[in-house]
């Protein structure tokens, strides 16, 4: 298994809810805050990381700094974003929508869905 997705969420739960969804045909990389998923995706050298979870409300670096990261960087073409978030306020997901994302998961979700937008996601 080459593929890697990216979870960056502060909850354990969210975190374990994903990678049991997906940890079949794709290895999980968690990361607690906006600044470890930026690390896991400058040390993905081999290019591996083909896509991110991430929630939006997170500790040290929240999710819209890792979308400025992404932007100022290229790098949604490279490594497709769906944010997953407790937040569904018009604001957000609007804000959320001016960047290149994919798709809006907002919780609670089910397995079901996480492995529909990773589907999504990676087509």
């Amino acid at each position: 298994m080459n593929r890697t997705i990216i979870v960056a969420d502060d909850s354990e739960i969210i975190k374990n809810i994903v990678e049991k969804a997906l940890s079949s045909e794709f290895n999980i990389l968690k990361a607690s805050n906006g600044k470890e998923a930026i690390d896991h995706i400058v040390n993905d050298t081999e290019r591996k990381i083909v896509g991110l979870l991430l929630d939006l409300n997170m500790p040290e670096y929240d999710g819209f700094m890792v979308l400025n990261y992404f932007k100022n960087n290229n790098l949604f073409n490279r490594i497709p974003v769906a944010i997953i978030s407790g937040d569904d306020s018009k604001d957000t997901i609007d804000k959320a929508f001016t960047y290149g994302i994919v798709d809006m998961l907002n919780k609670p979700f089910s397995m079901d869905n996480v492995k529909n937008i990773v589907n999504k996601m990676i087509r």
